[in-house]
């Protein structure tokens, strides 16, 4: 995020299709100097901050989990877990989040994107008090559900409040930010669990329980200096306070500038769009062929999160680790402090050339390579059994898959969170996140139940099915994904309309409804240019 100006894209949006009427964001963005060097940035980048981390709360409790399973006084306390009972600790947080997840689209459209932000933040807070001072497993298994509950409501408002508010020059790169927040939290619950497993009481278990909330808490802390969405704003009729943040957020306060103005325009006229189509149901993803085409893409990218063989690492790590004749239990903490840090060293990377190769890419090739890893891995486990655990080096083989598999799959992330906003409208936005969330927990369920007893029944030969499914992944995203490099929210909203989208200006214009003509004064300082 050297500069504050996105490379110039493309204005073709599809084959055929025109841009009518007003310039594209990319041809008002100036080149400057690093965005360090503003105060507004500084300003923003640290109130996002409040978004940002919403996924590291569950990447902490993934890690986390792992880590309880090699402490023996977690163990001993909760009568060894193991089987369907460690499935349903593994689902209480998943839970909690579909729970919250049904009704958090509901609530960021009607309250904002703050309030269940900030909701959220201290359900969460509350839920890892009440996991630390836990005294059974009912309460253990409940405080997990609550810190669920909370996690649902964030990582909705989050995604969203992310694309609605970053500088659209450097909106990908803080979005594919979104996704390594989980190995962050991952790799602090797996060096916190390293850490207190030294101790010879039951806080070697209830401190990391405890210090779940820390995320949560610097969350909050940075929401207090964050703005309201301005698209949020403009749709419920506070025109003004949006061209004002965006004035201060976006432009360092200058009321002079094309960009605040163009973008103001472009939500306008999205906004206006959705009204005229009446947008706002659930039944509108199956109106259009645009729609359409986005609801099956949100079907897609929770299998291709869940059902990739991630889940085997995210929480079955010691499992993994013991079929592969790893059984030292410290090992095993140093092991998940590890492959935590590889994840988030590869994600973080994503921001650097997420804009410069684009969204297929960056999707397509961390599957090609997390599949390879699976056919290894596969590979060594098998020669592991047949050599009846006497080959170390064929563990460690598995170990070094493992790392790499996790690396990619979380670049994987990284690029799907910018992508799903890109791909929805508006008025569709927080619908089609619940969809990713309440997916990934739905198929989340089925994995955390799935997981353990494929994996002590049929061990490696479970893990052909992911590669399998993976291969599958890989077609789909390359017969159907269309690219969205360099452009804004709406103009990304646009190539997965099609032809669609032109049809419904013209209705749009016939309503008297056209940006162009609302605001002539505004639209009266570009040239107009129809490009191809």
């Amino acid at each position: 995020m050297s500069h504050l100006h996105a490379p110039h894209p493309p204005h073709a949006l599809a084959p055929g299709h025109v841009f009518h009427g007003h310039r594209v964001i990319a041809d008002v963005l100036v080149p400057r100097k690093g965005w360090w060097n503003y105060k507004s940035m500084w300003r923003l980048n640290f109130a996002i901050m409040s978004a940002l981390l919403s996924q590291a709360t569950g990447g902490y409790d993934g890690s986390l989990l792992n880590g309880l399973q090699s402490i023996g006084y977690w163990t001993t306390f909760f009568n060894h877990p193991a089987g369907a009972i460690l499935g349903v600790l593994n689902v209480g947080i998943s839970i909690g989040q579909s729970v919250a997840t049904i009704g958090a689209g509901w609530l960021c459209d009607k309250f904002g994107r703050r309030i269940p932000l900030g909701v959220g933040c201290w359900i969460v807070i509350v839920g890892s008090i009440l996991g630390a001072a836990s005294t059974n497993f009912g309460m253990f298994l409940g405080a997990r559900i609550l810190v669920g509950f909370g996690d649902g409501l964030c990582q909705v408002a989050s995604p969203t409040m992310l694309a609605e508010l970053a500088h659209p020059s450097q909106r990908a790169q803080i979005q594919s930010m979104y996704a390594p927040s989980y190995p962050l939290g991952g790799i602090v619950a797996a060096w916190t669990t390293y850490a207190t497993s030294k101790y010879t009481s039951n806080w070697s278990w209830r401190l990391p329980l405890a210090l779940q909330g820390v995320f949560a808490l610097l969350q909050f802390c940075c929401l207090l200096f964050c703005p309201e969405s301005p698209r949020w704003l403009v749709a419920n009729g506070r025109e003004d306070k949006a061209r004002a943040e965006l004035m201060k957020h976006h432009m360092n306060g200058d009321d002079n500038t094309e960009l605040v103005e163009l973008e103001i325009m472009e939500i306008n006229e999205q906004i206006k769009l959705d009204k005229l189509q009446k947008s706002y149901s659930w039944m509108e993803f199956f109106r259009t062929k645009g729609n359409r085409r986005r609801f099956w893409t949100m079907i897609f990218f929770p299998l291709a999160r869940q059902f990739t063989g991630s889940n085997l690492i995210s929480y079955f790590l010691p499992l993994v680790l013991k079929s592969a004749g790893i059984t030292n239990s410290n090992t095993q903490l140093l092991l998940n402090g590890g492959v935590n840090i590889c994840a988030f060293a590869f994600a973080i990377s994503t921001f650097l050339y997420i804009d410069k190769f684009g969204r297929r890419p960056v999707l397509i090739l961390p599957m090609v390579l997390c599949t390879i890893s699976l056919v290894i891995w596969t590979i060594l486990s098998a020669l592991i059994i047949e050599s009846n655990y006497t080959k170390p080096a064929l563990g460690y083989g598995v170990v070094v898959m493992v790392f790499w598999f996790q690396g990619w799959i979380h670049i994987f992330d990284a690029a799907a969170e910018p992508y799903i906003q890109e791909m929805s409208t508006f008025a569709l936005r927080s619908k089609i996140v619940v969809m990713w969330q309440f997916g990934q927990q739905v198929v989340g369920y089925i994995s955390s139940f799935a997981n353990p007893v494929a994996m002590g029944n049929i061990g490696w030969k479970y893990i052909i099915l992911y590669v399998v499914l993976d291969v599958f992944y890989i077609v789909i995203m390359y017969l159907f994904f269309p690219e969205t490099k360099g452009r804004s929210l709406e103009e990304c909203a646009r190539v997965f309309d099609g032809d669609e989208d032109v049809d419904a200006r013209k209705d749009l214009e016939l309503e008297g409804g056209s940006q162009e003509k609302i605001h002539e004064d505004e639209t009266a300082k570009y040239p107009v240019e129809h490009v191809e």
